[in-house]
């Protein structure tokens, strides 16, 4: 388990209290789906994902970029047992939807780059 200093953890809280959920969510789940098209795979009932305009256009797309970053503000608020806070998301997404757990590290990437 990661022990976090005071330092860091104002830090994190710092950097998550400037970010426009409605804004970089869906602008990095989109890029991510652009980029990675492979990706694509989990979101068949999200409609058309044909195009880049039609990726950035889509509610559906932009709806879930902003579910994804209240994930991670949850990880922040439980910053120190990230693990059980995160234990239905992991079962849901590893078992049920069968993610490649890949993809998180491409959807960071894709968060890091905005």
């Amino acid at each position: 388990m990661v022990k976090w200093t005071d330092f860091e953890r104002a830090a994190i809280q710092d950097i998550f209290s400037k970010i426009d959920y409605g804004v970089v969510g869906p602008a990095a789940l989109s890029r991510c789906l652009v980029v990675y098209p492979w990706t694509q795979r989990y979101f068949g009932s999200f409609g058309n994902l044909y195009n880049a305009a039609a990726i950035t256009s889509n509610p559906k797309v932009a709806a879930h970029g902003r579910v994804v970053l209240q994930g991670l503000e949850q990880a922040v608020s439980n910053m120190d047992n990230i693990k059980a806070a995160f234990a239905d998301l992991s079962v849901l997404h590893s078992e049920k939807l069968q993610v490649d757990p890949g993809n998180f590290k491409l959807w960071n990437y894709n968060i890091s780059e905005l």
